[in-house]
């Protein structure tokens, strides 16, 4: 990874594979947002070795972007990487389809600051159109499996109110947090799950997430991704990537044995309705076992300050 980067106060980091036409359509609210931080905020664009223009694109139109191409497509984990070689306390993790308001940095930013316990302050997420999408979400563990949601009961009271929110794949991160928990798991390569991954180990660490709404961006929503892998493959990798979360994760006796009671109950549900991606997701998952019993005893390793039974408790009561 070629790096030559300025050092600023929080830096904005965007993934970005193959997605010139994203950028050309929100890179510039992104810079926008920069320069009107009341923070020194910088801008980068970290490529996953693009085979279309976008790095050109980048140089010739917004110079002021640090352009950084990373040393392999390891999708959200290409951040693990920089996030190791730059100094900001602050980061601001963005994918290449979203766009943002010009004042969205700041509340993530100030929050942070006021709380040394805060790990992830989530922006709210509208899409395109925009209809509310997310970021104000809870985390759950239904059926033998974790469940999150941004559509629960009642979201539509609390959108415009800042609170305690369980995950997000985008926002304002403390940086040597993101470190101390190891960064994105390449274990739900090519992606999904991951997001969710980092923010329970941090809830069992101790630390917590905030929702600030006063924080705005509109989302495509996995466009890059979808066209990628399209939707039958997509369902296979979340699915599996839920089960490998479980075999790395889940640590309550209970929640376990629930875990291993639906499963026979899971896989006849899958081939009864015809739910033939997630049956194969779950095979995808089994070839993946040994990988995630290894990261399971690194995980035990961690302070765990916050039971299985206590995070989910706390997801309840948003």
């Amino acid at each position: 990874m070629n790096i030559s980067v300025r050092v600023a106060g929080c830096r904005i980091i965007i993934l970005n594979y193959n997605g010139k036409a994203l950028l050309e359509e929100c890179l510039p609210s992104i810079v926008t947002a920069a320069s009107l931080s009341k923070y020194c905020c910088a801008v980068t664009v970290l490529d996953n070795l693009s085979v279309d223009e976008s790095e050109e694109w980048i140089k010739k139109n917004v110079p002021q972007v640090d352009f950084v191409k990373s040393r392999a497509n390891r999708v959200y984990c290409s951040f693990n990487d920089y996030l190791e070689a730059i100094f900001e306390p602050y980061v601001i993790l963005l994918n290449n389809d979203i766009r943002v308001d010009p004042n969205f940095v700041d509340p993530l930013i100030d929050a942070l600051q006021k709380d040394p316990l805060c790990f992830l302050v989530a922006s709210q997420s509208r899409k395109m159109t925009g209809e509310y999408e997310g970021s104000l979400s809870k985390m759950d563990f239904k059926y033998g499996l974790p469940w999150g949601s941004t559509y629960f009961p009642g979201h539509e009271s609390k959108i415009d109110k800042v609170g305690r929110t369980m995950q997000a794949g985008f926002g304002a991160f403390r940086r040597e947090m993101v470190l101390e928990l190891g960064g994105f798991d390449e274990l739900y390569l090519p992606g999904t799950v991951e997001d969710s991954d980092l923010c329970f180990r941090a809830y069992r660490r101790g630390w917590h997430a905030i929702y600030s709404p006063q924080s705005l961006i509109f989302h495509y929503g996995q466009k890059s991704f979808k066209k990628a892998f399209g939707e039958s493959r997509l369902k296979r990798i979340n699915r599996r990537n839920l089960y490998l979360f479980v075999w790395k994760n889940i640590r309550d006796p209970w929640y376990f044995g629930l875990h291993l009671v639906f499963i026979p109950i899971h896989l006849a549900k899958y081939l009864l309705r015809g739910e033939f991606d997630f049956f194969i997701g779950f095979l995808g998952a089994l070839r993946r076992l040994p990988k995630a019993v290894s990261r399971r005893w690194v995980c035990r390793r961690e302070p765990s300050n916050v039971s299985d039974q206590a995070i989910f408790r706390l997801s309840r009561i948003i």
